[in-house]
């Protein structure tokens, strides 16, 4: 880190204080952005050494992109030092120069990662770009295009620096926001490094098209700035499996910062009454359409998310009231329900296997798994849609019935579950025999709460237990003859 910023200072100052277009500040930026592209290549090769898949390959190919850019650097030293700068225009440098820029776009995209959201990531890169695009061609790139001394070959090249800064920041602003909670500082610094390199070609694009342009001007600081920040990134990469956090508020809204300068420029030219030519005019109203489609599927995505939500809490709910196992109603549904029904009429049958456990013992937890779901099944099939059946815990299960104040009837739903739980079941292969004991209980005037019910209750499926097994027991109130 300290090289590195020292680097950048000492590139500074040294083009500062001598004169511009000198042979020594000439060598000094040549050599000085040389240095800084090799160790941007040697910080992200020794970060692909210690990292492992798509990490690995992205940090690869940003080192061999910036070798690429060192290796232009190179060719462009050896034209000033021995031919007095008169450089062929393009020229092989440029293939290195301009190899950085889908070594870098690759090694971002794999190093942060696109993991969902595609069609957002898609729109927020065209309105990013095409906004930068808009910026870039109306202060300088159109008059590289219109400038009549150049080839088609040098104005192609002229244009592919500025364009591959525009793409370079695109994607930097688009992978910011939906980086992972460790990866957003190596992304912050992978934005500011696009930045610095697209003020450098900028600059530089800009002072050659007026012809002003000098190898060790002050705007080289751009580049060598940019691969110091790629440096520093590749140095600044937590070790481990980066988490996902929650996103930073302002960075959802970064799409929208190169858009307004987009905005603000074409009302300034407007103000001081030039007019934009086709292409801007078009690149403007699409980026402005790129907005509306964004939010209609912001809107979408939002729905959809909503939508999910909604299934999520509903599963939610269903674990939180329902046994995993059965499917049945579980303890809390079955309280909720009946202090629901408690003010009106209300029966209730509580059932407890009698042979349960020498199945679980015999054949094992798999088989009384099984039974318990046999079981919860067929007393579902024997009580009405209105009633609740729910497993209490291990073998007990509730039969909650609201509406029912007739003995009799309670007392025949009963029988019925009893003399059906006594019939053999096939489990697993296996022919079992279980029955139950029931507590039949009915809510009497004098009962305050469920809990004394369902005691109530309870106590009498244990006393239909204990007198033997396979039998139901009916509460009597006090006083009566019944």
């Amino acid at each position: 880190m300290l090289l590195g910023s020292g680097l950048v200072a000492a590139h500074f100052l040294a083009l500062r204080l001598l004169p511009s277009g000198s042979q020594a500040a000439t060598n000094v930026s040549v050599g000085m952005l040389i240095l800084a592209a090799l160790l941007a290549a040697l910080s992200a090769a020794r970060t692909a050494r210690r990292s492992a898949g798509r990490s690995r390959a992205g940090w690869t190919a940003l080192a061999v992109g910036m070798v690429g850019w060192a290796f232009g650097e190179s060719v462009w030293a050896f034209y000033v030092t021995f031919r007095e700068g008169h450089a062929p225009f393009p020229n092989l440098g440029d293939a290195g120069f301009l190899i950085m820029v889908p070594g870098a776009v690759a090694g971002m995209v794999a190093v942060l990662g696109v993991r969902r959201g595609l069609l957002r990531v898609m729109l927020d890169g065209l309105l990013i770009a095409g906004s930068l695009l808009f910026l870039s061609w109306v202060f300088v790139l159109e008059g590289v295009y219109r400038a009549g001394n150049l080839t088609v070959a040098a104005k192609a090249v002229s244009l592919a620096y500025p364009l591959s800064d525009v793409l370079l920041a695109a994607v930097a602003l688009i992978l910011l926001p939906r980086a992972a909670r460790g990866q957003r500082t190596t992304a912050a610094l992978m934005l500011a490094a696009a930045v610095a390199l697209s003020i450098g070609d900028l600059g530089f694009a800009y002072l050659n098209q007026h012809g002003t342009y000098n190898c060790g001007d002050p705007i080289d600081t751009g580049w060598v700035a940019g691969f110091v920040l790629i440096a520093l990134a590749a140095h600044r990469v937590p070790s481990g499996r980066a988490e996902r956090g929650q996103s930073v508020p302002f960075l959802p809204g970064l799409p929208y910062v190169p858009l307004t300068g987009a905005v603000l420029a074409a009302v300034a030219l407007l103000a001081r009454g030039e007019r934009l030519t086709i292409f801007p005019a078009v690149l403007l109203g699409t980026v402005i359409l790129l907005v509306l489609v964004r939010q209609m599927a912001a809107l979408r995505d939002n729905t959809t998310l909503s939508r999910d939500l909604q299934r999520v809490v509903a599963q939610l709910h269903h674990l939180a009231y329902h046994d995993p196992l059965t499917g049945l109603g579980n303890r809390a549904l079955f309280v909720e329900r009946a202090q629901e029904a408690f003010d009106g009429p209300l029966a209730l049958l509580y059932l407890d296997l009698d042979g349960f456990k020498p199945v679980n013992d015999r054949y094992g937890h798999a088989a009384g798994d099984a039974l318990l779901v046999e079981v919860g099944a067929l007393l579902r099939a024997e009580t009405r849609d209105a009633d609740l059946v729910a497993r209490l815990g291990g073998d007990e299960f509730v039969v909650l019935m609201p509406g029912v104040t007739s003995r009799a009837e309670a007392g025949e739903v009963g029988a019925r579950i009893e003399a059906r739980l006594a019939r053999p079941f096939t489990i697993l292969g296996h022919r079992v025999v279980v029955g139950a004991s029931v507590g039949v209980g009915v809510r009497e005037p004098g009962d305050v709460s469920i809990d004394a019910l369902l005691r109530r209750a309870d106590a009498l499926m244990y006393t239909a237990k204990s007198a033997r097994r396979g039998r139901r027991v009916t509460d009597v109130p006090v006083g009566s003859s019944h």
